[in-house]
């Protein structure tokens, strides 16, 4: 530790290393415990290992707290049965199938089933990408040109898709986030379904961020309504931004150009925004989750420029500047808590 010039005790780089090998020590641990063939020379071990460092008890509290956050969700995925395309077959009778051979068949499919939960659970976006026209992956961005010509950027973890024929084009994005430079058709209005928000315009560049319900209009003109309020409808015009909140739609604010449309330039601009709001820039970064154990941390704001492209950087300024801590297990979930 080290203190600053106000007082407030700082960690160094030292200090983190130190926590980190500890974590992944005690993630080490924790699997070699878990299985049920551990001797009771690795259980004496591992109370060596304990009382070796003070630092040990918490990085292996730390990592049942992780286990334990992972495993609710997973839990309640594979309850759900969401697996199942058709109903359980009938039992074939006994003396065709030996009651071994069922309980292994059976065990088999709970592992199965545990593990698409997980797999779904560290990344739900896959089932609207495998659907979906268009997608990118969780750290990737890319551009699409669609069948009339106009340009979609899609952000990280993001999914659309398009029906561009006739007279018709429509595009419903269904999850994640994108820009779109519409060509102009007057004959053909261009629309953009998003859960809770529509947009329609004849040729223009905006943004639609589906789990914001919002709509950022870079240049021209668009119109923003609802499934749920298609009787009101809120215009837009060059840099400014509306959103659906509470039942209804927001007045139009000014919005600052560089800051909203930083992912398109690979960058993440936060000024003092909520821990929360970092988390969901976090999901889009890199696979897995990004789960904060003690709530209140969620109102806690940081400010900063990050590439969109590295999620240590901006863990990394978490650490330093909020004092939290962090555990990752790589392309499954971080763990962010005090």
């Amino acid at each position: 530790m080290r203190v600053s010039k106000d007082g407030v005790e700082m960690n160094t780089a030292s200090d983190n290393d130190d926590r980190q090998r500890a974590l992944h020590e005690a993630t080490e641990w924790f699997v070699r415990l878990n299985n049920p063939l551990a001797s009771d020379e690795t259980r004496r071990a591992y109370q060596i290992w304990l009382v070796a460092d003070v630092a040990h008890p918490e990085a292996m509290q730390a990592v049942s707290d992780l286990w334990g956050a992972l495993d609710q969700p997973a839990a309640q995925l594979a309850a759900s049965g969401w697996h199942r395309d058709t109903p359980a077959p009938v039992p074939t009778p006994p003396h065709r199938r030996p009651a071994r051979h069922g309980a292994r068949l059976a065990a088999a499919s709970a592992v199965l089933a545990l593990v698409a939960a997980i797999f779904v659970w560290r990344d739900p976006g896959i089932i609207d990408r495998a659907f979906a026209d268009a997608a990118t992956r969780p750290g990737e961005r890319r551009d699409v040109r669609l069948a009339d010509g106009s340009l979609a950027m899609l952000d990280g973890d993001t999914a659309l898709s398009s029906d561009m024929a006739g007279g018709r084009r429509v595009v419903t994005l269904l999850r994640g986030r994108a820009w779109f430079d519409v060509v102009a058709d007057s004959a053909r209005p261009f629309t953009v379904h998003a859960g809770q928000v529509d947009v329609q315009v004849r040729g223009t560049a905006f943004e639609v961020d589906r789990e914001a319900a919002a709509v950022t209009v870079e240049h021209g003109r668009v119109a923003v309504s609802g499934p749920q309020i298609a009787d009101l409808q809120v215009d837009l015009t060059d840099w400014q931004r509306v959103a659906f909140q509470n039942g209804s739609l927001s007045t139009p604010t000014a919005i600052e150009p560089d800051q909203a449309f930083a992912w398109r330039r690979g960058l993440i601009i936060v000024d003092r925004a909520p821990l929360s709001q970092v988390v969901k820039e976090l999901d889009k970064m890199a696979p897995g989750h990004v789960l904060i154990v003690d709530r209140q941390l969620e109102r806690t704001t940081l400010s900063g420029t990050f590439r969109a492209d590295d999620q240590e950087s901006v863990l990394e300024a978490l650490r330093a500047t909020l004092g939290v801590r962090t555990l990752s297990l790589p392309g499954v979930a971080t763990l962010i808590y005090r």
